[in-house]
Order: structure tokens, then C-alpha cells, then sequence
């Protein structure tokens, strides 16, 4: 459960430097400032849900790439995702268990917003679900949202969908639906995401739902 969960938040969380011709630049919806912290509360149809915590770490350089690294603590577990900007977006540049280790890098980079963040905008990212490999298109479907979570009401909110299948190694398929929404100045303030497994030889297929929403947010 709690790699499923690990799972389906990385394609949450999952910046351009100068502003685009129309909508807004991705990096107005992607803080990166050091010691930012957001704190999610989670609720699933199973059970393990827990809360996490994600930190800005203060930026450095990678194979001469200026990189900002996020700190993710789920359910006493902890791995940091190198977080980098170019001019078409924010993007997962690598991943590390540890600060010390050397990052695995992330090929094709796994795009968070695309520039111009405006409605329309779609692209495709490339992920994993256990052994099975899972692309995901990604749709900007609003740039007006207001929403309500724990931590307050955001609006002018981006609304992301996401959607991808794939026909999984062992038989049956999987099918990854799910809805993301930045708040400006914020960034990531609730995600939903359902996972349906369909059945295969002597399994019944599965259903799960797990919602994200912020608790706390400290810039």
C-alpha cells in the first residue's frame, strides 16, 4: 500500500524563468524557495494512508544543472526528489534516498507544468506501476479553480488531468485517472487519483481512490 501511495504522489508532485506569450509561467505555481514546507493529509479507500511532509532543501548543482531538491517524509520513510526548471516547464530532474548518494537521473525528464500554464496545454509523462510501464497525458483543464482544503481557500487555482493505462505484464490492465490543483504562490494543494486494476486469472479486479489535500503550508 504504502508503495502505491509513494507511487501515485510522485506523479503529483508531481518553472520557467521569464514569462510566457499566453497564460502564466509554470514556476508562479511551483515554489521553490528554501525551507517551504506543505504538509498533506491523505484519505483512501485502503488502508495505510498516511500523512506526508515536503520540504524545500536549499538548491545546488548536478552535473551543471542548478537543481532544487524537495524532501518527502511518508510514514517514517524518506527520499528527496531534484526538482530543475527550463523554458518549457518544471521537472523531475533525478531522485535520491539519501543527499550523499549519487542521483538517479530521471530520462525523459517528468514534466510537472508545461509553459504556457493556460488551458489546453497537454503533455505526455512516462511512469511506472511496479513493473509495468505507464505513460500519462496530462491535460490543463482550468486556470480559475477555487478550492477549499484544510489549510484555506485557494483560488485561481490550475486544475491538471491526468490519464494513462497499460496492460500489465502479469494479464489484466490498469487505468490511472486523476485531477491535480496549483494554487498560485502555493503550489500543490489537493490531488485525487483512482486506480482501477481490471481482473485477470484468478484475481478480481480493484479499485483505489486516494485524495490528497493540504493541511498546512509554511513559505
Amino acid at each position: 500500500m504504502k508503495k502505491t501511495i509513494l507511487v501515485a504522489a510522485t506523479l503529483l508532485f508531481f518553472l520557467l524563468p521569464g514569462a510566457s506569450c499566453f497564460g502564466e509561467p509554470a514556476e508562479s505555481y511551483y515554489p521553490m524557495k528554501e525551507g517551504t514546507v506543505w504538509v498533506y493529509g491523505v484519505t483512501s479507500n485502503k488502508p495505510g494512508a498516511q500523512k506526508i511532509t515536503v520540504t524545500n532543501q536549499a538548491p545546488r548543482e548536478i552535473k551543471g544543472k542548478t537543481v532544487f531538491p524537495r524532501k518527502w517524509e511518508v510514514g517514517g520513510g524518506v527520499k528527496y526528489y531534484l526538482i530543475a526548471k527550463d523554458d518549457k516547464g518544471v521537472y523531475r530532474f533525478g531522485e535520491q534516498k539519501d543527499p550523499a548518494e549519487e542521483p538517479k537521473i530521471v530520462t525523459p525528464p517528468v514534466y510537472y507544468l508545461k509553459n504556457p500554464v493556460d488551458v489546453g496545454t497537454n503533455w505526455d509523462i512516462a511512469a511506472k506501476m511496479g513493473e509495468d510501464d505507464l505513460k500519462v497525458n496530462i491535460t490543463v483543464e482550468s486556470i480559475r479553480e477555487t478550492l477549499q482544503v484544510p489549510a484555506g481557500t485557494y483560488k485561481e487555482c490550475v486544475k491538471l488531468k491526468h490519464e494513462g493505462q497499460v496492460q500489465a505484464k502479469e494479464g489484466g490492465g490498469l487505468s490511472l485517472t486523476a485531477y491535480e490543483w496549483y494554487a498560485p504562490g502555493v503550489g500543490l494543494v489537493k490531488s485525487m487519483f483512482t486506480i482501477k486494476k481490471s481482473a485477470k486469472k484468478g484475481e478480481a479486479g480493484s479499485t483505489e481512490s486516494t485524495t490528497y489535500q493540504l493541511e498546512s503550508f509554511k513559505p
